[in-house]
Formats: C-alpha cells, sequence, structure tokens
C-alpha cells in the first residue's frame, strides 16, 4: 500500500530536537542522518539501507527541480567519495535531516547556498506517492529572490542563531553579516577575530553552543561528566568537595580531558579520611610504608599522602619514592650501599640478629625492628681496622647476654643452674 510523501513529512517533524549521535537509531533517543531516514521509512513498511553511501542507490534519480515531498536528498561536503549527508524533502525548498553532533534535528531549507551547492541529487522510492511536486520553489529562478530568516542564515554558517544572539560580541558580528550579505568565509574569518573565539578552544565552543540552544543535552553530558570524575576519584582515592564536582565535570566537557589529564586534577584532593588514605593512594601507603619499615625508614603522613598524590596523577611512579627511600636508608646505614643497590632491604640484612636476638632474650622477633639499639649497634660495628661493617655473631652474642633482659630467660637461669651444679661437683658436693 502506497504511502502519502506528506505522511512521511508530518510524521519526521515529530521528531525535531533528537539529538545527534553518530551510528544512532533511534528517533527518540539519539539518531544521525542516514539512520533517521531509515527509521521514518521503516514506519511506514518502507525499507532502505543504514549508511548514506548506499542509500543513494535506492529508487530512481530526481533532480532538484523535480523533488516532491518525501524524498531522500543527499549532499557532499567533501568529506568523502561520494554522499556524506542525507535528509528528507519536505516541499517548498525546506528538508528535515540530523546535522551533525551538538545539534537536534532540524528544519533547513535549501534556498541556503550552502546545502544548494553540496546538493548531489534525489532519490524517490517506490511505495510513496502523492507527496506533490516542488512547484512552489524553482531553484533555478527563485534562489536569487529567496530571503533567508536570521535562522536560516545562522544554521547555513554552523551556529544556533539563539546562541549568536545570546552574545553581544557576536550578535554584533551576525548583524554585520546580514546586512552587508557577507560570504561564508568572511564571517568566519571575522568570528576568528572576536575575543570568544581565542579565548574557547573548538571543544569549548562546541560546549558552550549546545549549553544555550540545547540544556537538556548539556545537562545530560554534564551529568555524565559528574558521574567520570566521581568515580576516578574514588579510585584514586580522592575527597572531591560538593562546590567543586560541578566545576571540574564542567572542564571535563569544555575541555575533552582525557583520564591522564583528569588525574592531575583530582590529585590535589588526594587526603586522609579517618587517618587512613583510601583506594589507590590507600594501597600506596601500605606498600610504601612497609617498604620504609623494611628500609629503617620513617614517612611522615605528609610525605605518604603528597608521594600519593604524585602517583595518582602520574607525574611519578612507586620506583621513584622507592628509590627515595632506597638513599636514605643508605645514608643511615652507609656501610651498606652496595647491598641495598642490589636490591636487598635492611630488614634482609638485619634478619640474623633479630632471630639471634629473639632466641637469646625470649622475645618474638616480629616486636624487634631495625630501630632497636642492639639491632643499631650490631649494624653498624666496626672491623678490628676501624671499617663499619656488621657486628660478628660472637660479639653480638656477648652484648645480649650482657642485657639486663637477658638474666630473666630460661637460658640465663639455666646457665646459673648448670654453673653451680660444676662448683658445687668441684667442691666434691655432688657426684
Amino acid at each position: 500500500m502506497a504511502v502519502s510523501g506528506q505522511q512521511i513529512a508530518e510524521y519526521a517533524k515529530k521528531f525535531i530536537g533528537t539529538p545527534y549521535v553518530w551510528g544512532g537509531n533511534s528517533l527518540k533517543g539519539g539518531i544521525d542522518c542516514s539512520g533517521l531516514v531509515q527509521q521514518v521509512y521503516k514506519n511506514f513498511g518502507l525499507s532502505v539501507p543504514r549508511v548514506t553511501y548506499d542509500q543513494i542507490g535506492q529508487g530512481k534519480a530526481v533532480k532538484m527541480n523535480g523533488l516532491q515531498v518525501g524524498d531522500m536528498i543527499f549532499f557532499d561536503f567533501g568529506g568523502q567519495a561520494g554522499p556524506d549527508h542525507v535528509g528528507i524533502y519536505l516541499g517548498g525548498g525546506k528538508f528535515i535531516h540530523a546535522p551533525r553532533p551538538g545539534k537536534g534535528v532540524e528544519i533547513a531549507s535549501l534556498k541556503s547556498g550552502y546545502y544548494q551547492d553540496s546538493f548531489v541529487g534525489g532519490r524517490r522510492i517506490s511505495g510513496i506517492e502523492g507527496g506533490g511536486p516542488s512547484g512552489e520553489w524553482d531553484p533555478s529562478g527563485g534562489t536569487a529572490e529567496a530571503k533567508l530568516s536570521p535562522e536560516e542564515l545562522a544554521a547555513e554558517y554552523g551556529f544556533a542563531y539563539s546562541f549568536l544572539n545570546s552574545n553581544p560580541e557576536l550578535k554584533t558580528k551576525f548583524g554585520q553579516m546580514v546586512n552587508e550579505t557577507w560570504s561564508k568565509e568572511k564571517f568566519m574569518a571575522e568570528m576568528r577575530t572576536t575575543k570568544w573565539w581565542q579565548e574557547n578552544s573548538e571543544t569549548q565552543r562546541q560546549v558552550q553552543q549546545m549549553k544555550s540552544t540545547d540544556p537538556a543535552t548539556y545537562e545530560a553530558n554534564l551529568g555524565a561528566a559528574r558521574l567520570q570524575v566521581q568515580q576516578l576519584a574514588s579510585e584514586m582515592g580522592a575527597v572531591i568537595p560538593p562546590a567543586k564536582l560541578s566545576k571540574i565535570a564542567s572542564q571535563v566537557l569544555e575541555t575533552g580531558l582525557q583520564e591522564d589529564g583528569l588525574r592531575n586534577v583530582l590529585g590535589k584532593y588526594v587526603t586522609f579520611i579517618k587517618g587512613t588514605l583510601r583506594g589507590e593512594a590507600g594501597a600506596y601507603e601500605n606498600a610504601m610504608k612497609k617498604y620504609a619499615y623494611e628500609q629503617g625508614v620513617t614517612l611522615d603522613n605528609q610525605t605518604v599522602k603528597n608521594q600519593a598524590a604524585l602517583v595518582g596523577r602520574k607525574l611519578a611512579t612507586d620506583a621513584d619514592f622507592k628509590n627515595q627511600i632506597v638513599q636514605q636508608s643508605i645514608s643511615a646505614f652507609p656501610s651498606y650501599k652496595q647491598q641495598l643497590e642490589a636490591g636487598q632491604t635492611m630488614m634482609d640484612i638485619a634478619t640474623p640478629y633479630i632471630q639471634t636476638m629473639a632466641q637469646e632474650l625470649d622475645l618474638n622477633p616480629d616486636s624487634i625492628t631495625l630501630n632497636d639499639p642492639l639491632v643499631k649497634q650490631a649494624l653498624n660495628g666496626v672491623n678490628t681496622d676501624g671499617k663499619p661493617t656488621g657486628m660478628d655473631q660472637t660479639t653480638f652474642l656477648d652484648r645480649l647476654r650482657n642485657d639486663p633482659r637477658w638474666g630473666g630467660t630460661k637460658a640465663a637461669q639455666d646457665q646459673v643452674m648448670n654453673v653451680g651444679h660444676s662448683v658445687l661437683k668441684s667442691m666434691g658436693l655432688r657426684g
């Protein structure tokens, strides 16, 4: 059953404002130019391929002055071989299309030099009839007389009229363009001289236009950016003040901030919560404090936080700070420089002394640290030539047995008993 081109046009108009999404196929959620054509036709049981390059091969060719309502119309803006844009003709020189990212589905005019110059042809597929010819507009003779509205003129140059009108500087330029009938090239050249253009990147300019002309999409994108910021902050262990969250999210949108750049911003918000860092910063804190302990180095919380923030911002690595800890350990234990630079820790070097001390003094080896005075003496001992070296085990054992704690150990008591037995035996008082 044939469908009227007018039915197609009226149905398509219901989706004015639907946001452009590259590859999008939803008339309400997001659509691109060829998706709009395919989905509108599909509603009436008409089948066309998904992409512009294939759609132009459907049906029969129609010249500009033979267009009827409901026809597909194609444009070539020079981005690829063949057509790279498509819309649906509405009659009277108007057509509906999904123009580009940041713009919703809208009605535009073939009377615009921008679109008329890029027009490559129309196609009429089987099953559409009665749309009515384009007799009310003769592109060969009526273009010079046609006067575009301000909205159409702004769209021709890639801007929303409401946005240009909201900025005094841009409004003035646009007014000059209208009054003096500037070419597109002159208008864009003049736009590049404005303070707005020079102080904002391409991404910032697009976002500002979206905020002015499509606030719903802008808020949706801002919400997605907030979520991105919150997720990465949680991962890093950064705590973002509520008042700063929207500002950082806006920065993400306006500058196209990627993860490394966002990490750099969030790094300054890495902080302690109830005495500890969280997320990646917390894992770094634990690893660095453990490594520092094994090297006999004490790290204060501020140093750990600063280092964790730098690692989170990818301005430094774990290896950078491990090397700093090694250098501090070498300063405290210079005679072990070679071993430390080879990858050993001071805890590795001190383990034999700690085990001996734990055994002789009946102590838990985990309670003995590198800062214990006896361990420090053993590590910083000197040989007979006065050269710094580790204390030999015999000397260290003598030191331990001169420690007041040794007298209370079972080994000491057994030794006293053994000595007593020997004395009594030597006196003939025991067999």
